[in-house]
């Protein structure tokens, strides 16, 4: 059975196929990423540190002391970890390591975000490659497991939120909407066509298709009406998506670890505590809950 993963700002949630919870972790602290592989879950615990959980018990890997932004998981105990200022660790048997060849890309000394320091947001592990989004600095690809790396964002707005990979096809969303790579990041192009909300934040990939969420804007410019949120389907999985507004009947935004999905299941949490859920690959969508703590991030286990 798959269950859903929500990290909230009361605790890591987990809910079966009704929707209905039937376990907690860390309850009561906010737990601000969640990542599920195998039988393994990785989570950052607000000023607690990257914890990892193999079948019933959890073990803490280190970065207590850090902002961690985003996790990932490798398998065979080993886990990344995004932080703020940008950067990334890898966890596990050895120890926190940080991955520290990433300073030395192309326009690493310019990356910062609108609050100050840049956040490493998004990670993707395909093997010995991985591929970072950073708030704001863009795209960078290692190909010898984060040793050395190379900044890849010709034609890409740099405010980077998400990054999805399926070999050399990149997507990522940003606060100018939604690019598409053919090349690794080589070359992007915009990719919005269709959608009417400018700020992009969570992302995933159905089968055939990519699924988005999208607000007017970030957090620091919305009004008294809220994010004005949507979610939205892609006509292709490929260079040129046009994309179709799939449902709007809710309040809060899908941030941008908040939309996951698997085969025909997609879920998304959003910042007022709503789960969406869509059982026919995003094209429908409904509220499964209402009532749960703001979410932080979403996984899918099991």
């Amino acid at each position: 059975m798959t269950h859903v993963l929500l990290a909230t700002e009361a605790g890591l949630l987990r809910l079966d196929g009704s929707c209905s919870t039937v376990d907690v972790d860390f309850e009561g602290i906010e737990v601000v990423s969640v990542a599920a592989l195998g039988d393994e879950v990785a989570a950052a615990v607000s000023g607690g540190g990257v914890w990892l959980r193999t079948g019933g018990s959890w073990r803490e890997l280190g970065l207590r002391d850090a902002t961690v932004w985003t996790v990932a998981l490798a398998g065979a105990d080993e886990v990344y970890a995004g932080v703020e200022p940008a950067a990334l660790w890898r966890l596990g048997g050895r120890g926190p390591q940080e991955l520290s060849g990433l300073a030395a890309v192309a326009g690493h000394d310019d990356w910062h975000s609108p609050w100050g320091p840049a956040d490493l947001s998004t990670i993707v592990v395909d093997g010995d490659r991985l591929v970072v989004g950073v708030e704001i600095g863009g795209v960078a690809v290692s190909h010898d497991r984060g040793a050395t790396w190379e900044a890849r964002n010709g034609g890409l707005f740099d405010d980077v939120h998400v990054v999805l990979a399926d070999g050399p096809l990149l997507y990522a969303t940003t606060g100018m909407g939604c690019f598409v790579s053919l090349d690794e990041g080589w070359r992007w192009s915009w990719a919005s066509d269709g959608i009417d909300r400018g700020y992009t934040l969570g992302l995933a990939w159905t089968d055939d298709a990519a699924v988005v969420g999208a607000a007017s804007g970030p957090p620091s410019l919305w009004g008294a009406g809220g994010p004005e949120a949507a979610i939205y389907r892609s006509s292709s999985r490929g260079r040129e998506p046009r994309w179709e507004r799939v449902f709007d009947a809710f309040g809060g935004a899908v941030e941008r670890n908040c939309l996951q999905a698997r085969d025909a299941l997609v879920v998304a949490g959003t910042t007022y505590g709503e789960l969406l859920i869509s059982r026919d690959a995003g094209r429908t969508f409904s509220v499964g809950r209402s009532d749960l703590p703001a979410v932080n991030a979403v996984a899918l286990a099991g």
